[in-house]
């Protein structure tokens, strides 16, 4: 006989569970506790299942009849219904979560590193969520996300077009796992954009001859009235400190000792995941207290100057650095004249030229090498040496700006 709505409101809990059921398997589950569960028993190739409606009162039975009756339509069908509500709770969320909630979910998971991670943050918030945000994850087709990713390769970042593409692929692949899509859109998309031409790239654009290196120098000191100071001093410390890019970035104030000229950089932060030491020079102590009174307040040394706070792009220096004028042509350098990465290979060229050891150059640019530093090394006993060097070599670098 099929239940009423006073059967069930006076059904009473009892010393066990018992059932009340209404018709095409569809009843209520009373526990001991005093709880009353919808549930509907079905089978599916002769496999018996049991489907979870909702709890009363806050399902009725009316409600609850009709969501036993979509649940025996997806049975005909050879559907499962709990997996049928599965799919339908992450889908109607697709409607208020879009692509950025996923790729923040799927980042998390793959235990980076510090710098790492905020790197590649960094790079999908300007080339991804501004555009995938736009709608819902399942109505993407693979000509629309190409889209997407030749406006990064177009402005010359065909690297950075080819990894956005492989963070795409994973993160569009847990969706599909998770039945959220029916295909993934982005599979094969790295193989739709044009190829780095390394041929043209060769080993990052850089200087070894000071004649050369000086006007290049002389216009960083010399900046345009637009260009923004945190920029500028960005720009200066590249070449006196010669780190990689990402860690001019992501410096923090509390990776300096001013007291003791000393920057330390965790190795959480470093590529080969050991902590580098960087004496300070006078001139960089000078560069970084002109920061400190524009940036102090903040945990990033060089920020954007519109990000609150946020660690500068990956495009700010490398964008600034086209932008000098070339003295000799009198037009931007461009390019591949120089990169920010670029002042590494430099100073790693001249200071061999002005006869440091190998070993101190290689260990200040924290390339670890079997050959060239050995498992016996005693670090402290080259720091006085890399101390020394790293002031001549801004001595160096601060007399090419007065060169006319």
């Amino acid at each position: 006989m099929p239940l009423t709505n006073i059967s069930v409101s006076k059904a009473k809990p009892e010393a066990k569970n018992y059932k009340l059921t209404d018709q095409g398997g569809l009843f209520l589950l009373v526990r001991s506790t005093g709880s009353k569960v919808w549930k509907y028993d079905y089978r599916i190739n002769g496999n018996r299942g049991t489907f979870t409606i909702g709890s009363y009162p806050e399902v009725s039975l009316k409600d609850a009849r009709e969501a036993h009756l979509q649940a025996r339509r997806l049975v005909a069908e050879g559907k499962n219904p709990t997996e049928a509500k599965t799919v339908n709770r992450l889908k109607a969320e697709m409607d208020e979560k879009r692509f950025s909630h996923y790729a923040k979910d799927w980042i998390a998971k793959q235990n980076l590193a510090t710098a790492t991670e905020e790197d590649l943050v960094q790079r999908v918030e300007k080339n991804l969520y501004p555009y995938l945000d736009k709608k819902p994850v399942d109505s993407f087709t693979t000509l629309e996300l190409l889209k997407v990713l030749s406006l990064v390769s177009d402005r010359g970042a065909r690297e950075t077009a080819k990894r956005m593409a492989g963070v795409l692929r994973r993160v569009f692949n847990e969706l599909l796992i998770l039945g959220l899509i029916e295909n993934n859109p982005a599979q094969g998309l790295a193989e739709l954009l044009p190829r780095p031409d390394h041929r043209q790239k060769g080993n990052f654009g850089h200087i070894t001859d000071p004649e050369e290196l000086g006007p290049l120098i002389q216009q960083i000191y010399n900046p345009s009235n637009r260009q923004d100071p945190v920029t500028t001093c960005a720009l200066k410390l590249m070449p006196l400190l010669f780190l990689r890019p990402k860690n001019i970035r992501f410096m923090k104030w509390s990776y300096i000792d001013f007291a003791q000229a000393m920057l330390t950089i965790p190795g959480s932060e470093m590529k080969a995941g050991k902590e580098l030491k960087v004496p300070l020079a006078r001139q960089a102590i000078e560069i970084l207290n002109e920061v400190r009174a524009i940036t102090g307040r903040h945990p990033y040394v060089f920020v954007t100057s519109h990000g609150h706070g946020s660690p500068m792009s990956e495009n700010t220096t490398t964008a600034a650095l086209r932008r000098l004028i070339n003295p000799a042509t009198k037009k931007p350098y461009g390019t591949g004249y120089m990169t920010s990465h670029g002042f590494r290979h430099t100073a790693s060229t001249l200071l061999n030229e002005m006869g440091y050891s190998a070993d101190a150059i290689e260990l200040q640019m924290a390339h670890i090498s079997q050959d060239r530093v050995r498992s016996t090394y005693n670090k402290a006993q080259l720091m006085n040496e890399r101390t020394h060097m790293m002031q001549e070599w801004a001595d160096y670098l601060e007399n090419l700006t007065r060169i006319t």
